[in-house]
């Protein structure tokens, strides 16, 4: 067990003192996540419907007629504001 990397998580292994096939599936488990977070979505991104989130601050447009169409979807609580064009 000597051989096996330490986590990438540099404060998991200060925590935690388990043993050797445990640190290993731990290591697989970070590896997936980090994966799964990069992966996030992209079979949405395909779909027409779908639109990109705005973070707080970022600028978005709200339709008016047919020229105009979102940017990108304020995240709930806030809405995007039709005289800024900000997420609020």
């Amino acid at each position: 067990c000597q051989d096996v990397t330490e986590p990438k998580v540099p404060a998991l292994h200060h925590f935690y003192k388990g043993g050797c096939e445990e640190r290993l599936s731990i290591n697989d488990l970070h590896e997936v996540l980090e994966r799964l977070q990069n992966n996030q979505f992209t079979s949405m991104r395909k779909k027409h419907g779908f639109l990109p989130v705005c973070d707080p601050g970022d600028q978005c447009a709200l339709r008016k007629g047919s020229r105009i169409g979102k940017l990108c979807d304020c995240s709930l609580p806030r809405t995007c504001n039709s005289f800024l064009h900000r997420c609020l």
